[in-house]
């Protein structure tokens, strides 16, 4: 496990310095942009002494080797066009972003999974058939639809819900349905499909004549092996999430990290842009490393090959 895990994050680094290499390089180019004439040295740190032994000139991949190396050594974000510390005004932001994507999952994780495995469990009745009409309907709404219905609903008719702001709890309840309500129909049906296709299991008919009770089967032995396509989808879903984060954040007022991107690109703020995507990329990887462990954990055919590999060793 250790040795994937470590493989991961290595594939990892190399996926967030090649996308922070893209929007560098795009930024740079872009006309009016101050980028391109970002001062390479700094003040007096390794990275100068290396330049000035290869006397290095400014270029796009010094430029970029001096941003990156300033922010992951020295924790400093380029300060962009507005007098204020952006470090700190990254670190605000992302906490929100991250509170509200992770209530997004949990939602998906707490509603889909059990809502799948009943309607699974009852296929064919008016309950199942109820979970795939609301399951259609949710997956074909776009995110910021659902959050002007949401609180023209809750809002405006019922008076239940603020709309915006971030400072009490119920606040969370809009954005959250708002972001997971793609990934949740989708995360609902994937697990009725998967449990259905493994109840009709050999293995599962062997439990039954052997006396197993359905609750057991269903819980201890389908669930469990349905896990791995639950997993792949909300994994393959991770993007679309922090999209609808993002959307959540943008309708609902919520100073979050997606916000603050949409801010600093509509007043091409190069430094804003830079920092918000770097700490998008490394949310989204992390996200992704989580999931790939989960699915490894619930796959015996990882697990046995690493036990193989173990005993090789």
């Amino acid at each position: 496990m250790l040795k994937f895990v470590v493989k991961r994050i290595v594939t990892a680094i190399v996926i967030l310095l090649v996308s922070m290499f893209a929007v560098f390089t795009l930024l740079t180019y872009i006309p009016g942009s101050r980028l391109g004439y970002m001062n390479i040295m700094g003040n007096g740190d390794l990275l100068d002494h290396i330049f000035e032994v290869l006397k290095v000139q400014p270029s796009l991949i010094s430029r970029y080797l001096r941003y990156v190396y300033d922010v992951f050594v020295h924790f400093h974000f380029a300060s962009g066009f507005r007098h204020h510390d952006l470090n700190a005004e990254i670190l605000s932001r992302t906490r929100f972003t991250l509170l509200l994507t992770l209530a997004g999952f949990v939602f998906i994780v707490v509603i889909g999974i059990p809502v799948g495995t009943m309607s699974a469990r009852k296929k064919g009745s008016l309950f199942d058939r109820a979970v795939s009409v609301c399951s259609m309907f949710l997956a074909s709404i776009p995110p910021f639809c659902l959050a002007i219905y949401l609180a023209m609903i809750f809002c405006l008719w019922l008076r239940l819900l603020p709309v915006f702001g971030f400072k009490e709890l119920r606040n969370f309840i809009l954005p959250t349905i708002t972001i997971a309500s793609s990934a949740l129909a989708n995360t609902i049906q994937t697990c009725r499909f998967a449990i259905i296709e493994e109840l009709n299991k050999p293995y599962v008919k062997y439990l039954r004549t052997s006396g197993r009770k359905e609750t057991a089967i269903l819980f201890g032995h389908a669930l469990r092996n349905a896990m791995l396509p639950v997993i792949s989808v909300i994994k393959e879903m991770t993007a679309s999430i922090f999209v609808s984060t993002f959307i959540a954040e943008w309708f609902y007022a919520i100073p979050g990290i997606g916000y603050y991107l949409i801010q600093g690109i509509n007043s091409r703020d190069y430094g804003v842009i830079m920092a918000s995507t770097m700490v998008i990329a490394i949310v989204i990887i992390v996200f992704n490393i989580v999931s790939d462990v989960l699915y490894s954990c619930f796959d015996p055919k990882l697990r046995n090959a690493e036990i193989r590999g173990e005993q090789n060793v």
